[in-house]
């Protein structure tokens, strides 16, 4: 075998290694979020709730999302009992009636268990939306929802 054939199959190898890591290993561990809520927020400016579902079988999630809304300050926030199957390249998103929308990326997800925030843009009007989503962009994959009430 000649010594280019060589280097290009190690470039290969590693290449794999290094993308089978990056898209496997989240499988293997769970992250931990716990933040408080966000500064002058209380429970009392939910305007919506729901409890996370999974996606199927493999894809699961459970816990608490509210809208928190005060002012002009809005944020989508998981409670203590949020769980989520963990993954690669894990988003929130906002959406309705079963879809998500790719316009309403809120963020990388924090950590597969536990309390955290996520602020809405201002240009984004909630009162279009009744779920929050949490969805694999690697996949274009969703792992969990919450319909919110």
């Amino acid at each position: 075998m000649k010594q280019g054939t060589k280097i290009l199959i190690g470039i290969i190898v590693v290449v794999a290694v290094a993308a089978g890591v990056w898209l496997g290993a989240p499988l293997f561990y769970d992250s931990k979020a716990a933040e408080p809520l966000p500064s002058g927020f209380s429970l009392a400016d939910s305007i919506a709730e729901g409890t996370f579902t999974g996606a199927d079988s493999f894809h699961r999630g459970s816990g608490t999302a509210h809208i928190l809304e005060q002012d002009d300050k809005r944020y989508v926030r998981f409670e203590n009992d949020f769980s989520v199957t963990n993954g690669p390249d894990l988003f929130i998103y906002l959406g309705r009636d079963g879809q998500y929308d790719a316009e309403t990326n809120l963020g990388r997800l924090k950590g597969s268990k536990g309390a955290q925030n996520y602020e809405i843009p201002g240009d984004i009007d909630v009162s279009q939306y009744n779920e929050v989503w949490v969805w694999c962009r690697a996949f274009a994959t969703p792992f969990s929802s919450a319909r919110l009430q």
